[in-house]
């Protein structure tokens, strides 16, 4: 299973620009978008996509988090999904940000387009910039 994963994470770092990402990252940066603008049927969408794309050790993370009740389920089973992806490298025209308030004050790490402003996908309109870019 590990093994599995870390070759997830080769084809991400293979990857030198956001246009060449592949298809399991550039689902979860849709689900990623729809959550920060509070979209849950898409947010469900791209998470049901990246099912259909994502590594063995992603699909079930990424089956839970499509699978919410409600965009707050959606938004906490988030979290372990984006802990698995940041673990790999993480390709140009990409970068990790981290929202200290997320999950009950403990904190949470995403994944997001580089893009001038933090996209909160753990707060989405209500605290839509809460975060920081991380190196």
């Amino acid at each position: 299973m590990r093994y599995l994963s870390f070759l997830f994470l080769i084809a991400i770092a293979a990857c030198g620009s956001s246009d060449q990402a592949p298809p399991a990252l550039l689902h979860y940066v849709a689900a990623q978008e729809a959550l920060a603008a509070d979209d849950l049927d898409q947010a469900r969408q791209a998470l049901q996509d990246l099912v259909q794309s994502a590594s063995p050790t992603l699909k079930p993370l990424a089956e839970k988090a499509a699978s919410g009740a409600d965009i707050t389920a959606v938004r906490v089973a988030f979290k372990p999904l984006s802990e698995e992806v940041r673990k790999g490298q993480i390709p140009e025209g990409y970068v990790l940000a981290y929202c200290p308030m997320a999950d009950g004050d403990k904190g949470a790490h995403w994944v997001q387009k580089d893009q001038p402003q933090i996209a909160n996908p753990y707060f989405g309109a209500s605290m839509l910039r809460c975060g920081v870019f991380k190196e």
